[in-house]
């Protein structure tokens, strides 16, 4: 099989199984009828003709999906090879809603690929809904967490304020004019909140007063000074697992 070439979530577990190696070791035990035929074993590969082979049966495939669950969920080894086999044999079925949340919402396709691959994991580790779980629901829930991974996404708002500020000080170096003096500029310091999740370090970087100002972080007090708190309270709500890097960021050149 060919895939285009990509390093996500997907292509590792279709590299996995394009090894014959691999794919010729994997037994799925298949009853097609209830007691009316012996069962049936198939391997990966097999396995994956079955569902999606050009003469595929769909009761077949139907006792298929169901045993392959089955092995998945009983699975208990350490390299988990038939958790992989589900969410292999579900990755055909995958890929469209993968193009459809990237195209749309410009998510990630990488971070995409990832979240269905845990929501599956997810899903086949749930002892509640063992019983009742389809491959239907199975993939139902893949797409889900995709599209609201996506759309949590959406509601983080940009800030080209960083790269404005480097423009300004390449124009300065170079000789070209600036919008403002360097002198107007205002050195700003983002302190560590409190608690696990926030930055690993202080921030530190060089900025005009108004362009602070448009962007809501500072508010001018009674005596002319200017308070940063509403910046520290932006910086305490953001989303948990987005960690800055550990050094600070500035500007190159001489601090003020």
């Amino acid at each position: 099989m060919m895939y285009l070439p990509h390093s996500g979530a997907f292509a590792s577990v279709r590299r996995h199984f394009d090894d014959p190696r691999t794919s010729d070791a994997v037994f799925v035990l298949v009853s097609p009828d209830a007691g009316e035929a012996d069962p049936v074993r198939l391997t990966a590969t097999e396995t994956h003709e079955a569902l999606y082979g050009p003469d595929s049966d769909p009761q077949f495939a139907t006792a298929v999906w169901k045993e392959v669950i089955r092995t998945a969920q009983s699975d208990l080894t350490p390299d988990s090879t038939g958790k992989l086999l589900a969410i292999w044999l579900a990755l055909p079925r995958l890929t469209g809603t993968v193009h459809r949340v990237c195209t749309r919402l410009r998510a990630d396709r990488s971070d995409v690929e990832a979240e269905m691959v845990l929501a599956l994991l997810e899903k086949l580790a749930d002892r509640d809904s063992a019983s009742c779980l389809t491959d239907s629901s199975l993939l139902h829930a893949a797409r889900a967490r995709a599209w609201h991974l996506a759309r949590e996404g959406l509601r983080e708002i940009p800030s080209t304020q960083i790269e404005r500020i480097t423009e300004e000080h390449a124009r300065t170096a170079s000789g070209e004019e600036a919008d403002a003096p360097t002198a107007e500029s205002l050195d700003v310091r983002v302190d560590r909140p409190d608690g696990p999740d926030g930055l690993c370090a202080p921030l530190r970087f060089r900025a005009r007063p108004e362009h602070l100002r448009r962007q809501g972080i500072f508010t001018d007090t009674d005596d002319g000074s200017q308070d940063g708190s509403a910046g520290h309270r932006l910086g305490k709500r953001r989303r948990p697992g987005r960690r800055t890097g550990t050094r600070p960021v500035r500007p190159a050149g001489r601090r003020g």
